[in-house]
């Protein structure tokens, strides 16, 4: 259920909490941080929450994660912290399991009617396996 890209505002480089947390100490590192967290998040599906044994993962310490807080780009969370409003920027992990599920059956539903034709259904069985049929010349 992982995401294979995130939103990044184009904006981003000159929104007022980036600024205040570059003119920090270890700004820039926390800025790096914060956009790695998001490709983390993003990845494993896990709706924004930076679990605390993933923070050196993904190259952070405790101070750089307060200091991402401090910025309120991050929230503390239990077990870790949580991107702060990742829900409204982003794609929740069962919107993108739906998607790719639906685009699944899509796909079983499109190779049946081109294997078996127009009538058959077996598609629907999602134990069936769609194997081509052998086609005779002519």
């Amino acid at each position: 259920m992982s995401l294979p890209w995130v939103r990044l505002d184009t904006n981003c480089f000159s929104h007022d909490k980036t600024l205040w947390l570059i003119d920090q100490r270890d700004g820039y590192r926390a800025w790096a941080v914060y956009t790695f967290g998001l490709a983390y998040a993003g990845g494993h599906g896990t709706d924004g929450h930076i679990p605390r044994h993933v923070l050196a993962h993904i190259h952070g310490t405790e101070k750089v994660a307060q200091l991402l807080v401090e910025a309120r780009l991050w929230e503390h969370a239990e077990g870790g912290w949580q991107i702060r409003n990742w829900e409204q920027r982003q794609e929740l992990a069962v919107i993108t399991e739906t998607k790719r599920q639906a685009a699944r059956l899509g796909g079983r539903k499109r190779s049946c009617q081109r294997y078996h034709g127009p009538e058959c259904q077996c598609w629907r069985d999602s134990d069936a396996e769609i194997v081509p049929m052998r086609r005779t010349r002519g």
